[in-house]
């Protein structure tokens, strides 16, 4: 089972709990990536309740108490390495609701706000006004860009042209 399968129901549980989870999330996941913490969640050394008691006490005062008891409640199932994949399930669920399409554009090269502009404003034509881009870099894609908006994943990179070429002559 895949462990955004896993993050799933507790994404799902916690949205439907109550609102307003989204900072601690964040927080809570931006500590359990760095390195030292996520040797802590690992280590073979300590017991798994020590591990998430240990790991709760770095909020202490920092988050809501509906944030800790759902860290208790993810340590005792030993599921506190599902963090990120609850914290993106439930951003999912978030914009499901306010009908907010989330749009991952990943281009070969920066791009400058003017370009940033007029692909958005392409894309907002395509999926609506209530759109959230978000643009990465991959070298990898050789050149162009891919725009990937739920399942929808547009190929406009001259890797995936070449790789379409290479199947057609094949």
């Amino acid at each position: 089972m895949s462990s955004e399968t896993q993050a799933r129901p507790y994404a799902q549980a916690i949205f439907e709990h109550s609102d307003e989870w989204t900072e601690d999330l964040r927080q809570v996941v931006s500590v359990i990536k760095q390195p030292s913490v996520a040797k802590l969640i690992d280590s073979p050394k300590l017991a798994y309740k020590e591990k998430a008691e240990a790991f709760i006490g770095l909020f202490k005062g920092e988050v809501q108490k509906k944030t800790t008891n759902f860290l208790r409640v993810l340590g005792e199932a030993k599921r506190l390495s599902l963090l990120p994949d609850i914290l993106n399930e439930y951003q999912k669920l978030l914009a499901k609701k306010n009908k907010l399409n989330n749009v991952l554009i990943t281009s070969a090269f920066g791009l400058s706000k003017a370009q940033e502009e007029q692909l958005e404003g392409l894309l907002r034509e395509r999926y609506g006004k209530n759109l959230s881009t978000k643009v990465e870099v991959n070298k990898n894609l050789i050149g162009g860009l891919t725009v990937k908006s739920g399942d929808e994943v547009i190929d406009l990179s001259t890797k995936g042209k070449l790789l379409k070429l290479k199947k057609q002559i094949s």
